[in-house]
């Protein structure tokens, strides 16, 4: 569900114009309507995403046509692995990510800076920690093989939960797993908890003979997806992210319309069925533009995503991938959420 903002980048956005220098094409031209004259090109992104259900807006605001609506190419591109991902980020290849706020911290604590423009959904009890029935709480994590994804909002979840129940993370036995690997393992018994995201936070449950530690229902805040665009391309092309933002806060307000038929759209990019997609919806919510200003907040009054950033910072800094403090105001900008519209 994570990761990086934005790199380099622009190499595949076309150009917005187009011009002949056939001086015969130029002198027929002027005979004509001017309807007739070439449409403007659409200005091309490439979006890279993970297979998580709170990204259903992006895919419904592709098929519905609202990013063409607003004059855009959107190519939607899935990755799965954090390397996938930085490789992807680092190359140029995607233009912006859909990640947790944690992970645009974390990018840029290793000098990969992007710009958070919105939140796209927040998991509202779809992340969590799925335990054997011995472990009753975050405490007693202590001592057990605990499975999760570093890197990715499994372990910021885990260090933060750890973190707030004063548990070191050295205590724990860590086993680093892809979250759909962890889910396994937990219900195969190699493992005795395991932090995983939906379905598998269901399945390990019922499958595992287990029960959910602690889950993201009653941790809010922490894991927010963001929408984030490399800094050079809000620099150079502000308008046309804006498009973007607004485009998916469209598809948001469609959902909230025709809840029945956006599933339909959405559900089968994520190998489920529309009535399966809408039950695992109950652990997500869809961050539409209320949500987003009360979480971005005002210059005056900074909503939560700050102190969101400022504890991925810290706990970063504690795990030691990252050496130097990332300032919240660095990799979040807040003028697209103010400026936006439905």
């Amino acid at each position: 569900m994570v990761t990086l903002g934005l790199l380099s980048g622009c190499g595949n956005r076309t150009s917005a114009s187009t011009a002949s220098s056939d001086a015969g094409a130029l002198a027929d031209s002027s005979q004509k309507p001017a309807a007739a004259a070439a449409a403007p090109a659409a200005h091309s992104f490439r979006i890279g995403l993970g297979p998580w259900i709170g990204y259903g807006p992006l895919y419904l605001a592709l098929e519905k046509g609202f990013f063409s609506d607003a004059g855009l190419k959107v190519d939607l591109v899935v990755l799965t692995g954090i390397a996938e991902r930085n490789s992807a980020l680092k190359s140029g290849a995607i233009d912006a990510l859909a990640a947790p706020v944690d992970y645009f911290v974390l990018a840029a604590g290793n000098n990969l800076e992007s710009s958070i423009v919105m939140a796209t959904d927040e998991s509202a009890g779809g992340d969590g920690i799925v335990g054997t029935e011995s472990i009753r709480s975050v405490k007693d994590l202590r001592g057990k093989r605990v499975a999760f994804q570093r890197g990715l909002p499994s372990e910021f979840f885990l260090r933060a939960l750890l973190a707030q129940n004063g548990v070191p993370f050295s205590e724990l036995k860590p086993v680093d797993m892809e979250t759909a690997q962890a889910g396994a393992a937990f219900i195969s018994k190699q493992v005795d908890a395991a932090v995983v995201w939906e379905p598998w936070l269901t399945r390990a449950s019922e499958e595992g003979n287990g029960h959910v530690v602690a889950s993201t229902r009653d941790n809010p805040d922490l894991i927010v997806d963001c929408l984030g665009f490399n800094k050079d391309v809000v620099a150079r092309f502000p308008d046309d992210v804006q498009k973007v933002v607004d485009s998916v806060f469209r598809a948001i307000e469609y959902w909230k319309r025709q809840p029945e038929e956006s599933n339909k759209i959405m559900a089968p990019h994520f190998q489920v069925s529309p009535e399966k997609y809408a039950a695992i919806l109950a652990g997500a919510k869809f961050a539409d533009l209320d949500r987003n200003r009360a979480y971005f907040g005002t210059s005056e009054a900074p909503g939560s995503i700050f102190r969101v950033a400022e504890r991925a910072s810290s706990i970063w800094l504690e795990a030691k991938v990252t050496s130097a403090p990332v300032r919240p105001d660095s990799v979040i900008s807040p003028a697209f959420v103010s400026k936006a519209k439905n």
